[in-house]
């Protein structure tokens, strides 16, 4: 009768579960993707990632495979996986969808009043704002904007529309990472947020939801004038810096 050796003592006997395995590599390529360091457009080659992250195929397949579902990746027969490439119709879904969640947040938070905790995540989410415009550092403005809206859609303490939401937000990052290289000054974009967060703290509905999709139309109109020059593919960033996943308006 054989024996079953005890390896816990074992350098390298603790292995981490593939299901839990595939979760991190899902993370780290996400992150990775919203941080710009795989561009849209960008192959998702198997071995590649395997490669990269030490790891074998089958866990970087089913990251790609959770990663379509999101949103973030997309499939196409006989060319393989890539970073999705967000075109005209796309950003008009998708502004369409976040602000269709985001009014619903906002009248439920309205009609319960915004609490001092949320005020102050907002707050704190302007001020970030305001330091990487100051900074012109538009991956940070695109995160800082983006946190700012995600916790509104939490506050309003709907998991299936935080779900949704987080994903549409991350969507959002590769339209807005399009925009790096081509920051003038967007003062405009701290104020818009400042009103937003006075208009929701006072309670004022209607000003509230004409205010936001303002924002979100001025939005859009930005990123498709800059669509077209700011489309191309470029070469991953070797040292990109990751942000939150799900953050970022």
């Amino acid at each position: 009768m054989s024996k079953s050796r005890d390896t816990s003592g074992t350098p390298g006997a603790a292995r981490v579960p593939k299901r839990t395995l595939a979760a991190v590599v899902t993370s780290q390529i996400r992150e990775r993707i919203l941080a710009g360091g795989f561009p849209p457009g960008t192959p998702m080659n198997e071995v590649e990632l395997a490669t990269r992250f030490q790891t074998s195929r089958g866990p970087v397949r089913e990251a790609l495979h959770r990663l379509v579902q999101e949103g973030l990746l997309v499939g196409t027969p006989h060319k393989g996986i890539s970073v999705r490439v967000l075109t005209p119709d796309d950003l008009d879904d998708l502004y369409f969808a976040r602000a269709a969640i985001e009014r619903a947040a906002l009248v439920r938070l309205i009609r319960r009043g915004a609490s001092a905790a949320l005020i102050a995540n907002l707050e704190q989410a302007v001020k970030q704002l305001a330091l990487a415009v100051e900074h012109q550092d538009w991956l940070q403005v695109s995160a800082a904007d983006l946190r700012f809206h995600v916790h509104i859609v939490e506050a309003a303490g709907s998991e299936r529309l935080t779900l949704m939401y987080r994903s549409l937000a991350a969507q959002s990052r590769l339209g807005l990472n399009l925009l790096v290289g081509t920051y003038k000054g967007r003062q405009d974009l701290v104020d818009e947020h400042e009103q937003l967060l006075s208009l929701l703290a006072s309670g004022d509905r209607s000003g509230l939801l004409r205010t936001l999709d303002k924002h979100f139309g001025d939005a859009l109109d930005t990123l498709r004038h800059h669509r077209e020059p700011a489309a191309d593919v470029a070469e991953p960033a070797a040292d990109a810096d990751p942000t939150d996943p799900q953050e970022g308006a």
